[in-house]
């Protein structure tokens, strides 16, 4: 579960971070294989989930509801998955109308929170069927932005976000890993049909979308005002690499300041980092010391680079069948050079770069993307948008 990582005090971003806690805890796995680790008899770690935070939405009640609709299974351990759990990965996304920061649309399913006038929720608008992997010269794969489902008033969204689950869990494709994704189940039966699916669980008819604010692509970098008093601040990180070389110590710079003011992280969806609860007085020494360290101002910072994400690829990964994050710099030169050299300085293009096509830095959502197919081999796709 991904949501957006500005620490807006307002309510719709509080809401947004509510309740990707909500629903990460309705479909956590129940048993203790995932989070526990055990060595000579002694528990050695484990992983704590976030019921206290939501004690007061009762996840656990509204997880294992049975409405007689073939929701909940004859299971000991897993109601929700059974013994064999879903074909595929299963993301979701929590956002507020206007802010894409999360690339929502590539998700299994995205949740756009939906206030009143007054601040309060009243529901959500869902999509479905999103998704970035895919494989080379096999057409049946694809990457997919997800559809509009429909609008869920709070009081139902946990029943409906079981009843997607339940959807993809029984109809998904068991056969085909490469074709396991529900996105290839919402495309195959079409967004109608597969609304038509989820209400056959939920038992209820899914209201249409409500209309709301245009989204935006926005990274969160820089200086902002939470709006309790206190400032946040978006560290731009290139392809999220921390590290310290030469006179550049970032990771050096992250740790004086969280030793000295305390403060808390989040990283965000590109890779980078956002410190927030700061103290306004504090913003000028924290400046000197990002200085001090070699570290750029944003406005230092090219746009091409800021807007850039790459994924890891060679060495660290097994399915990378080319570079990524260390060549992503030098293209990023070379297409600052050619701008510059048609007089169009003040262009920003969003870049993305792979080294393989499953589509981790969700490259086809970008303006210009190149997607590893080889040794020092990369195909160029065009025309993404992140919004």
């Amino acid at each position: 579960v991904m949501t957006t990582p500005a620490p807006f005090s307002s309510p719709e971003y509080k809401l947004a971070n509510e309740w990707s806690k909500v629903f990460a805890h309705l479909f956590r796995p129940m048993t203790p294989a995932f989070s526990e680790i055990w060595l000579d008899g002694e528990k050695a770690a484990s992983v704590e989930y976030w019921s206290t935070q939501v004690e007061q939405h009762n996840v656990d009640e509204a997880m294992t509801y049975d409405s007689g609709r073939g929701i909940i299974l004859n299971d000991p351990v897993e109601p929700l998955y059974g013994d064999r759990y879903l074909p595929r990965k299963f993301k979701i996304g929590v956002t507020v109308p206007g802010d894409n920061s999360i690339d929502i649309y590539t998700n299994d399913i995205g949740c756009v929170v939906v206030t009143n006038d007054e601040g309060e929720l009243e529901g959500f608008n869902v999509m479905v069927g999103g998704g970035m992997g895919r494989t080379h010269n096999k057409e049946t794969t694809f990457a997919r932005a997800a559809d509009h489902l429909g609008f869920v008033p709070k009081e139902d969204m946990m029943e409906c976000m079981k009843s997607i689950l339940a959807s993809q869990r029984d109809h998904g494709n068991r056969d085909v890993r490469a074709n396991a994704r529900m996105k290839y189940l919402v495309h195959t039966l079409g967004v109608d049909n597969f609304r038509t699916l989820v209400e056959s669980y939920f038992g209820k008819k899914i209201q249409p979308w409500r209309e709301i604010p245009e989204f935006k692509y926005n990274d969160w970098m820089g200086w902002w005002e939470q709006g309790d008093g206190k400032l946040f601040y978006g560290l731009h990180v290139d392809n999220g690499r921390v590290k310290d070389e030469g006179d550049f110590r970032l990771k050096t710079c992250m740790r004086v300041l969280v030793d000295k003011f305390n403060l808390p992280m989040i990283i965000s969806p590109t890779q980078s980092i956002i410190f927030k609860d700061i103290e306004p007085t504090d913003k000028a020494e924290i400046e000197q010391i990002m200085k001090d360290h070699g570290l750029q101002t944003l406005e230092e910072v090219d746009p091409l680079a800021r807007l850039a994400m790459a994924c890891p690829a060679l060495p660290l990964c097994g399915l990378a069948q080319t570079e990524a994050e260390r060549r992503m710099p030098s293209y990023i030169e070379r297409v600052r050079a050619t701008l510059t050299k048609m007089n169009l300085d003040d262009e920003e293009i969003l870049m993305r770069m792979t080294g393989c096509p499953n589509g981790c830095a969700r490259p086809y959502m970008a303006e210009l993307a190149f997607v590893g197919d080889g040794a020092n081999s990369y195909q160029i796709w065009l025309g993404g948008s992140p919004v």
